[in-house]
């Protein structure tokens, strides 16, 4: 395999950032929102380091009201999406004193209240395992490159006031994204519906389920080919070797 320049500057970088490696408990409560540069921070999510919510690739971030992205419920993050728009953000965990990167480890963040008749959609792309309940309300899609939660289209749950108490029917609609080691992620949310309103998509980073779990990781383990796929291969094979013999 080729590596570019980039690609192994970027892997110095993140070889050399201070490392958390004990499993992190998130705490959102200090949550400030910058409406002209749409970048999200919220301080000491864990010791030394802070999380700064940013768009990805020049693409746009629109609010219905900016005052709802932040800290809410004491503890629990909070990001306003204007309906009929998707916001493609990246959470990055840095250091608090000097910005650089921070390496995370063994991080969980919850994402709750996904309803409005599959109006709320959360697509993570970066790797990691997607965690719902067995009885999950939501429904969960993979592809290429990311996995897709959606809002089921026959609920509508109560809204969240506590995460560390949620009704069986509040749980039901929650997610979890955990990640073994990393300093970001990428996650794109999709607020469905007329222009006019926004969704608020809440999320904690200390939650555990009550209910049985069922875990999909990303990306997904390759399909094994058959057998007859197999065959199929060797004989391509060897038909390749008899031509290169013959010329």
């Amino acid at each position: 395999m080729a590596y570019t320049a980039k690609t192994l500057l970027v892997a110095a970088a993140l070889a050399a950032a201070p490392t958390i490696s004990s499993a992190v408990s998130l705490d959102f409560s200090a949550g400030s929102f910058d409406a002209v540069t749409d970048t999200l921070t919220f301080s000491d999510v864990a010791e030394g380091t802070d999380l700064v919510i940013t768009t990805i690739g020049g693409s746009s971030w629109d609010s219905n009201n900016d005052a709802r992205n932040g800290t809410v419920n004491g503890d629990d993050g909070r990001i306003n999406v204007a309906t009929g728009t998707m916001a493609d953000l990246r959470f990055s965990f840095v250091d608090s004193d000097t910005g650089g990167a921070m390496v995370l480890t063994e991080v969980e963040m919850a994402f709750f209240d996904l309803d409005f008749a599959g109006q709320e959609v959360l697509t993570l792309r970066s790797p990691g395992s997607t965690i719902t309940r067995v009885d999950t309300s939501l429904d969960v899609s993979t592809e290429p490159g990311a996995v897709t939660v959606t809002g089921a289209d026959d609920i509508n749950v109560a809204n969240v006031t506590d995460s560390d108490a949620l009704s069986e029917e509040q749980e039901q609609a929650t997610v979890v994204f955990a990640f073994d080691e990393l300093s970001s992620f990428d996650l794109s949310f999709d607020a469905g519906g007329d222009l006019g309103s926004g969704r608020n998509f809440l999320f904690a980073g200390d939650f555990e389920f009550v209910g049985p779990t069922t875990e999909i990781p990303f990306p997904p383990a390759p399909i094994p080919l058959p057998a007859a796929g197999f065959l199929l291969i060797g004989g391509l094979g060897a038909l390749a070797m008899a031509r290169r013999k013959k010329s």
